[in-house]
């Protein structure tokens, strides 16, 4: 019985080990897939006709229809700087701010893209700590911008007082989160990258910046291989046990 329990036991770790090194091979393969499709699809999907969808050829489309985007984006920038296209660029755009409804939703929409490259020199540069969601409780997040002093008045505050917007993301998803306003002068600047940042939220605090593993020159694979073995060794023994016996 005993031989039998110790087969069963190999067995099931056995099992178990391969399962663990083929779920931390395939999560990384699956995420960048699953995020490409994501990307492509809606790139794509909305170009093709209905009659192409679902066909043979369907994917031989939709990189077509790829290519045609990314062409027409180009053509349009490059026109758009010379002469004639900044004239005709400047005529689409009086008409469209003097068209009924239409005017309100290019307008703010205008005003986005403008907001975002006059902030394009701070937006997710800065890293710094901000107290939240208690005093004396911390969060990651990233300055996005400067307050105007009207919008910072409305919630009380004097116009030399500096405010800033703050995006505070989630962990492990940081696409999404919270927009949050603080004075700069509460924040705590971290003298990290936004990189650096990304990888502990992502990580929710287990990889810190400056403590990266050594690099040992091995892949993936080995790397959990030998956290498996590692796993499977026996404990030392306990020194009290020992003088004990």
């Amino acid at each position: 019985m005993s031989r039998l329990k110790h087969i069963a036991l190999r067995t099931s770790r056995s099992i178990r080990n391969n399962i663990m090194v083929g779920l931390v091979l395939v999560i990384p393969i699956v995420v960048t897939g699953f995020i490409i499709n994501i990307v492509f699809g809606f790139l794509t999907g909305r170009l093709l006709p209905a009659s192409l969808k679902g066909g043979e050829h369907e994917l031989l489309f939709r990189t077509v229809a790829l290519l045609i985007v990314l062409a027409v984006l180009f053509f349009v920038g490059l026109f758009t700087r010379n002469i004639v296209g900044r004239k005709l660029y400047q005529l689409g755009d009086y008409i469209l701010t003097h068209v009924p409804v239409i005017n309100k939703i290019y307008v703010s929409v205008r005003q986005m893209s403008a907001a975002l490259l006059a902030q394009r020199q701070t937006m997710f540069k800065n890293v710094v700590l901000v107290e939240y969601p208690r005093h004396g409780l911390y969060s990651v997040a990233f300055v996005t911008g400067t307050v105007p002093a009207d919008v910072a008045g409305s919630m009380g505050y004097p116009p030399e007082k500096e405010i800033v917007s703050l995006f505070l993301p989630t962990t492990p998803n940081p696409t999404s989160g919270l927009l949050i306003f603080s004075p700069r002068e509460d924040l705590v600047a971290l003298p990290i990258s936004v990189a650096d940042a990304m990888k502990l939220i992502i990580s929710a605090g287990a990889a810190f910046p400056g403590s990266e593993i050594p690099d040992t020159g091995e892949n993936l694979l080995e790397q959990i291989n030998r956290f498996i073995n590692d796993g499977e060794k026996p404990p030392p023994p306990n020194p009290e046990q020992q003088s004990r016996t």
